[in-house]
């Protein structure tokens, strides 16, 4: 059993294709336990394993991809842009939503801002907006026979999850970032200052040859 214990805003998404590609080749039981929130790529993660609990209080979804801006902040995709990477995202999390047995039309609205999500005549997600989904919603029964939206419930920590799923003390192994990659996470998060200050370098030697 992997129990992946998440908290993420997101992130890019290579890394993200990756991070499923290697879910996928794990033998056993696959689970991710939303500790707090899974936003954006965290959604997909969430989605290629087998099973998702959430906290409570906790969120999930706004699944749709961005572009970072060269100073690190997030600028709007070009609307050609969007429907080509909305198109290939939603392809692969639609297939590993359906392997899984997650509900497609909630997958697709985190994903698509022009999808509308109706479920047994109630309006989850109107057109025009990103679904993001509370413990409660996400754990809420729809259909006939009724299935979860998305969660497959609230435990109220990883330990009463891991209890819940019938795992013993003595049989759980964490693993946890080291300090070199913990450090590596800090700097590659720093990446606009490093631009910035490689930028203001040329400029400095542009300066410096046109005095000379």
């Amino acid at each position: 059993l992997l129990v992946l214990d998440m908290k993420t805003d997101g992130g890019r998404g290579d890394v993200t294709e990756e991070i499923i590609g290697i879910l996928g080749q794990f033998k056993g039981r696959t689970v991710t336990f939303v500790n707090d929130r899974g936003v954006s790529a965290g959604a997909f993660i969430a989605v290629a394993t087998q099973r998702t609990f959430m906290v409570p209080g906790s969120v999930i979804g706004a699944a749709a991809p961005i572009m970072m801006a060269p100073g690190g902040g997030v600028q709007e995709l070009p609307e050609t842009m969007e429907a080509k990477m909305n198109s290939a995202i939603r392809a692969l999390v639609r297939s590993k939503a359906e392997k899984n047995g997650y509900n497609l039309e909630a997958i697709e609205a985190m994903i698509d801002r022009n999808r509308e999500v109706v479920i047994d005549g109630q309006t989850s997600n109107r057109q025009g907006e990103i679904l993001t989904l509370t413990d409660t919603e996400a754990a809420r029964a729809y259909g006939d026979p009724p299935r979860p939206l998305l969660s497959s419930g609230t435990m109220a920590s990883l330990d009463a999850l891991l209890t819940h799923l019938g795992v013993p003390a003595e049989a759980r192994t964490t693993v946890e970032p080291t300090g070199a990659e913990q450090l590596a996470f800090w700097l590659n998060s720093l990446n606009w200052l490093w631009l910035i200050i490689g930028v203001g370098g040329i400029m400095t030697i542009d300066d410096c040859m046109e005095f000379l």
